[in-house]
Protein backbone atom coordinates (compact mmCIF):
# COMPACT_ATOMS: atom_id res chain seq x y z
CA UNK A 1 0.00 0.00 0.00
CA UNK A 2 1.29 3.91 -0.58
CA UNK A 3 1.95 5.57 1.74
CA UNK A 4 -0.96 8.83 2.54
CA UNK A 5 0.02 11.74 0.68
CA UNK A 6 -0.18 15.23 3.32
CA UNK A 7 -0.24 18.51 1.98
CA UNK A 8 -1.05 21.97 3.19
CA UNK A 9 -3.65 24.07 1.50
CA UNK A 10 -2.29 25.94 -1.61
CA UNK A 11 -0.34 23.06 -2.63
CA UNK A 12 0.07 21.21 -5.54
CA UNK A 13 -1.07 17.04 -5.70
CA UNK A 14 0.88 15.66 -9.18
CA UNK A 15 0.16 11.77 -9.37
CA UNK A 16 1.32 9.85 -12.72
CA UNK A 17 0.34 6.80 -13.69
CA UNK A 18 1.37 4.50 -16.62
CA UNK A 19 -1.38 4.44 -19.46
CA UNK A 20 -1.92 2.84 -22.71
CA UNK A 21 -5.03 4.16 -24.64
CA UNK A 22 -4.06 1.58 -27.79
CA UNK A 23 -5.93 -1.19 -25.52
CA UNK A 24 -9.27 0.66 -25.37
CA UNK A 25 -8.99 1.50 -21.83
CA UNK A 26 -7.76 4.97 -20.43
CA UNK A 27 -6.91 5.79 -16.53
CA UNK A 28 -9.81 8.08 -15.39
CA UNK A 29 -10.19 10.10 -11.68
CA UNK A 30 -13.17 8.20 -10.48
CA UNK A 31 -12.95 9.66 -7.07
CA UNK A 32 -12.06 12.52 -5.50
CA UNK A 33 -12.02 14.06 -1.81
CA UNK A 34 -13.71 17.77 -1.48
CA UNK A 35 -10.49 19.31 -0.46
CA UNK A 36 -8.82 19.03 -3.52
CA UNK A 37 -9.36 20.09 -7.24
CA UNK A 38 -8.18 18.96 -10.60
CA UNK A 39 -5.97 21.27 -12.28
CA UNK A 40 -5.10 19.75 -15.70
CA UNK A 41 -5.08 15.66 -16.81
CA UNK A 42 -2.47 15.53 -19.06
CA UNK A 43 -1.29 12.29 -21.22
CA UNK A 44 2.30 12.53 -21.89
CA UNK A 45 3.57 9.78 -25.01
CA UNK A 46 6.10 6.95 -24.50
CA UNK A 47 9.75 6.92 -26.05
CA UNK A 48 8.31 5.58 -29.52
CA UNK A 49 11.37 3.90 -31.13
CA UNK A 50 10.76 3.13 -34.48
CA UNK A 51 7.62 4.58 -34.96
CA UNK A 52 6.37 1.51 -33.32
CA UNK A 53 2.37 1.95 -32.27
CA UNK A 54 0.49 0.71 -28.92
CA UNK A 55 3.42 2.46 -26.90
CA UNK A 56 2.21 3.08 -22.87
CA UNK A 57 2.57 6.76 -21.60
CA UNK A 58 1.24 7.86 -19.01
CA UNK A 59 -1.77 10.27 -17.62
CA UNK A 60 -0.27 12.99 -14.92
CA UNK A 61 -3.65 14.54 -12.99
CA UNK A 62 -2.65 17.87 -11.20
CA UNK A 63 -4.54 18.67 -8.02
CA UNK A 64 -4.51 21.86 -6.05
CA UNK A 65 -5.11 21.53 -2.03
CA UNK A 66 -8.25 23.70 -1.26
CA UNK A 67 -9.29 23.46 2.18
CA UNK A 68 -8.19 21.13 5.47
CA UNK A 69 -9.81 17.64 4.95
CA UNK A 70 -8.91 14.37 3.85
CA UNK A 71 -10.16 11.11 1.54
CA UNK A 72 -9.71 8.74 -1.22
CA UNK A 73 -8.26 9.48 -4.81
CA UNK A 74 -9.16 7.07 -6.69
CA UNK A 75 -8.61 6.01 -10.31
CA UNK A 76 -9.80 3.19 -12.80
CA UNK A 77 -8.98 2.19 -16.37
CA UNK A 78 -12.09 2.79 -18.25
CA UNK A 79 -13.19 1.29 -21.66
CA UNK A 80 -15.74 3.65 -23.26
CA UNK A 81 -18.16 1.29 -24.89
CA UNK A 82 -21.42 0.97 -26.02
CA UNK A 83 -23.89 0.53 -24.57
CA UNK A 84 -22.14 0.11 -21.38
CA UNK A 85 -18.75 1.55 -19.69
CA UNK A 86 -16.67 -1.51 -19.19
CA UNK A 87 -14.48 -0.47 -15.96
CA UNK A 88 -11.50 -2.47 -14.22
CA UNK A 89 -10.91 -2.82 -10.34
CA UNK A 90 -8.65 -0.31 -9.16
CA UNK A 91 -4.89 -1.68 -8.47
CA UNK A 92 -3.79 -0.85 -5.51
CA UNK A 93 -0.78 1.86 -7.41
CA UNK A 94 -4.00 3.22 -8.65
CA UNK A 95 -5.34 4.79 -5.41
CA UNK A 96 -4.20 6.83 -3.17
CA UNK A 97 -5.25 8.55 0.78
CA UNK A 98 -4.81 12.38 0.67
CA UNK A 99 -4.89 14.24 4.04
CA UNK A 100 -4.78 18.43 3.92
CA UNK A 101 -3.76 20.48 6.84
CA UNK A 102 -5.01 23.88 6.95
Amino acid sequence: MLAPITVKVGEPIVITLEDNPSTGFNVCLTELPSCIALISDDYIHGSNPLGMVGVPGSRRFTFIATKAGEGALKFNKIKFTHPELTILDADPMENRFVSVEG
